[in-house]
This record gives structure tokens, sequence and C-alpha cells, in this order.
């Protein structure tokens, strides 16, 4: 505030109307206040219809029943907690929704909030655990996989180069058109985002997090709202399978995104002063990127090299064994009537210690081995 004086009439007159300018301004509303509300939640079941998104040729399972099964779970959870939120769900039955749809639904229904369930998929069968993401511009390799996949669905819809307006889920250069898109509600995105994956650590049945994540996705383009897509689990991994097609597991899920749900709402309707963890901000792409390459042997090296022990049985274990959890490309020994287990092939220790911690992630018993 400017310094008055009684001998300097128009300086005291300015610093009067400075000041009835100050007291006058409008100050924060709280949401309290304001009487501003999480009173309605659309949650997307991803695919459908001819559309199964991921399939599991081992369990016979679709990634569009388990998003469907989950959405429902967490849908009714909601409603039974919180009779007076609205819950709307972009399809309830096995049926194909386009992706601009599904977030025109969010819109036309002026949602506070909109949650898109999804089961992973890699050409890797060692890439595992949960991840959630929200729009953005972060194009790492790993991502974009994700994107292309989810994308990719618009492929199946009529006209979808009008509707989406010449994208082309294929070509990079496509994605320049996100770079500005869902700022407005970039951090409670992330907000709802972390409370997510941090519900997936402490409670979930899939512990492994690989993080909260950017990327363009379609599906969350053109939402009004503060919005997430969640990944809960890799259907190409054995374990994460195995997790995913179990009733009870599936429960536990959505009741980790239900958590999240009555966290977020409850600073929603209060101060909205949204905060988050940042350790579990995006994921340890170095350490997952060893741990799949890890998974799949180098080339044979003549004499001696190194190998990771992942683990050793009184029995052999066919592939796809639980043991194993999705590595399909291993090498076994018969020693001292043990079968023992171990993947990569590397020239020196410290190549191979290198890559050690990635895959004690999943094998904690995980360690080097010298082979002659």
């Amino acid at each position: 505030m400017p310094s008055c004086s009684n001998k300097a009439p128009l300086r005291a007159a300015l610093c009067l109307l400075a000041l009835i300018a100050l007291l006058t301004l409008p100050r924060p509303v709280s949401a309290q206040e304001s009487g501003l509300r999480l009173k309605t939640v659309v949650i997307d079941a991803g695919h459908g219809g001819h559309d199964p998104g991921a399939v599991s040729k081992q369990s016979k399972l679709s990634e569009k029943q388990i998003n469907l099964d989950l959405a429902q779970r967490l849908g009714a959870r909601i409603q039974q907690e919180y009779p007076d939120v609205k819950v709307i769900y972009t399809r309830k039955t096995d049926k194909f929704v386009e992706l601009a749809e599904r977030g025109n639904i969010a819109n036309r229904n002026h949602a506070d909030l909109f949650i898109s369930i999804h089961v992973n998929s890699a050409k890797s069968t060692a890439a595992s655990g949960t991840e959630t993401f929200v729009m953005g511009t972060d194009k790492s390799e790993s991502n974009m996989a994700v994107c292309k996949r989810e994308n990719s669905v618009i492929l199946l819809e009529e006209d979808y180069s009008t509707t989406y307006e010449g994208f082309d889920p294929d070509n990079p250069e496509s994605y320049i058109i996100f770079n500005l898109m869902q700022n407005a509600h970039f951090e409670q995105s992330i907000a709802f985002a972390s409370l997510v994956q941090q519900q997936f650590i402490s409670q979930g049945p899939i512990k492994k997090s690989r993080g909260v994540r950017q990327a363009p996705l379609m599906v969350l383009w053109r939402t009004t709202m503060p919005s997430v897509l969640v990944e809960v689990g890799f259907l190409s991994n054995s374990s994460d399978r195995t997790t995913l097609n179990n009733a009870d597991n599936r429960q536990k899920i959505a009741d980790d995104i239900f958590n999240a749900f009555a966290s977020f709402k409850q600073t929603y309707d209060t101060d909205g002063s949204f905060s988050f963890d940042p350790a579990v901000l995006g994921g340890d792409e170095e350490t997952e990127a060893a741990e799949e390459k890890a998974a799949a042997p180098a080339a044979a090296i003549v004499g001696p090299h190194y190998e990771i022990q992942i683990l050793a049985s009184s029995k052999k274990l066919k592939n796809g064994s639980p043991e194993l959890k999705g590595v399909l490309e291993y090498r076994v020994r018969f020693i001292n009537g043990f079968y023992k287990y171990s993947v990569g092939n590397y020239p020196t220790k410290e190549e191979a210690a290198r890559r050690l911690p990635g895959i004690q992630k999943k094998f904690p018993g995980a360690f080097v081995v010298k082979v002659d």
C-alpha cells in the first residue's frame, strides 16, 4: 500500500481509493461457503461390445469384462456410502461406446469427476503393476505404448477422422492437438490420481505401482472436469492376471478407488486445497525397462558369464506357473536336487548387479550367479 501524508491531499485521496479497492476486492471463497460439492461422478468401463480390449488366451479373460465389473463395484460402493452423489456409467452392459461419447456423457451431465477404468497389456510378460494417467503431453516410450493401444479404439468407429479432427493414433504428430487440453483441471486430476496410487500401494492386491503418469489419451481429451484413466494391472502378466481373475481381489481394487474418491471428495467439498505425495508421480521407467529386458535372455555368450537366479524349486515348473510371475524366457538347471531358474546373460558381474534391483522388485530373493 502507498505511504500516505496529510501534507499531500492528492496523494491521500489516492491512498483512500487504493484502500477502498483493496477492501472491496472479492476474497477467495471456500467450497464450503460457495456450496460447491462433488455431486456427480461418471464411471467409464473401458472398451465393450465388439471391442474386447486386452484379451488373455490363458484364462479366457477379456479386459472389457474386468472393466465393467470394477466400474459397477465402484459405483455401488459410492452410492452406498454417498447416496447424495449421482453415479453415471458410460455403459452398464457389454456394448460399444465411442471414445468421444464417453467424455461427452460426463460433460452433458456436468460431472465433477470422471474415472475411466482399464486393464493394461504389454508385449513383455514381465511388465506388471498399476498406474493412473492424467491428460498430458509426456510422450515417453512406455506412455505412448499405452496411448496407441487405448486410442486405437477410434479405428472401430464410423467416420472417426471427422469426429476426432483427423487424429491418427499411430502418428506421433497427431498428439500435438493435446498440448493445452485439461490444464484447468490438471492439479485436481493429479491429486485424485495420486490418491488412487497411494491406495493401491498400501491396500491393493497388486502393490507394484508404476506411478501417476501424463499421456495424451483421447478418452480424457475433451472432459471438462478432473479426469483420470486407471490401469489396474497387466492382463499379459500371469501374476496380475491371476489377481484380476479373482472376484474378491476385484472388490479390493474397487474399494481402493472408492477410498481415493472419499478422500478427494472430502477436500473438494471443503477448502479445495489439493496436495499429493510426489513419491507416487511417474514410474521408474529405467528400472522397468531393465526388468523387462532382463526377462528375455541376451544372445548366448561363449565362456563364463553372469545370470540372475530368480528362484529354485524342488519340482520342475511349467511355463505360466504362478511362481514364475509371467517370465516365459529363462534358463533352468537341475543342481543338487533343485531346479534353479535364472534370467539374463551378462558378460560382467557389474552389469548383472546393475540389472538386479529391477528384477528384485518381482523376485525379492533374486541374486547374481556366475556361470562357467
